[in-house]
């Protein structure tokens, strides 16, 4: 960690991951940082004369507007390229999500640093994507043809969809179940089954393979679904059950009423 003047880092050195900075996003961390709230210290590399800078262009940028010129900062020794290489493992797994346009930002800058030469799996470990995403920029035919399987898997999705729901059976009345309503470990269990949806969802909207992953939540939810169809139907029969109960419970009460 180091103290020194905004103006010696340097961001024009290629290592920038990210095609647009998110503008909003750098005046929502001025107000924060105006409310007090502290940040992680942005990231330099530094060769002897330059700093230049590879995590944290959002809340340097924020800095700026606020007129900080002096700033504690993350420096580790390095040349350009190591910062370069530093830019590619940066918002992985934590802050503002890549676009689209940045992950393929990342794959042409691991390219240029590694070579033409090198293959899809050796730029994705460096770049932090999958295979198949570097050969789609590569190779935009294997994109497409990828495209036309990707299509295919999906139209068998919503075919299995259709086949699992005629496994349930809705005209046969099941057996009766009683004692086994919903209790408080149910409702537990489906809250954290509805945070496990949100998850998947989320890891679909990231996902390298979209419609490929769509295909195997499909194939989850409609397991799931079926358990739940099934599931409703006995409270159904349960509900029902206890009504009849009650009717021949009125039923003999209203006997011994009319006797007395």
């Amino acid at each position: 960690m180091e103290k020194i003047k905004l103006n010696d880092i340097r961001i024009d050195g290629g290592t920038q991951i990210r095609v647009v900075l998110d503008q909003n996003r750098v005046y929502h961390y001025r107000d924060c940082m105006l409310e007090g709230d502290v940040f992680p210290l942005i990231k330099v590399r530094f060769d002897g004369s330059n700093y230049w800078l590879y995590g944290g262009f959002h809340r340097y940028h924020a800095m700026r507007l606020l007129g900080i010129k002096e700033a504690e900062v993350d420096v580790k020794p390095g040349t350009q390229k190591e910062a370069q290489y530093d830019s590619l493992q940066e918002n992985y797994d934590h802050g503002l999500p890549l676009s689209i346009k940045d992950r393929r930002n990342k794959v042409l800058m691991a390219i240029k640093l590694e070579g033409e030469e090198a293959s899809d799996r050796h730029i994705a470990k460096i770049a932090r994507v999958s295979p198949s995403f570097v050969g789609s920029i590569r190779r935009p035919e294997v994109k497409g043809k990828q495209a036309e399987n990707r299509k295919k898997s999906a139209d068998k999705a919503v075919s299995e969809t259709s086949s699992t729901k005629s496994v349930v059976d809705y005209n046969k009345e099941p057996e009766a179940r009683a004692g086994e309503a919903p209790d408080e470990s149910e409702i537990k269990a489906a809250e954290l089954a509805m945070q496990a949806d949100q998850d998947a969802m989320y890891k679909l909207l990231e996902s390298d393979d979209a419609l490929a992953t769509a295909h195997e939540e499909i194939k989850r939810l409609n397991h799931l679904n079926a358990q739940l169809e099934i599931r409703l139907h006995g409270l159904m029969n349960e509900r029902n059950e206890a009504v009849k109960m009650v009717k021949k419970l009125q039923k003999e009460n209203d006997k011994l009423k009319a006797k007395k």
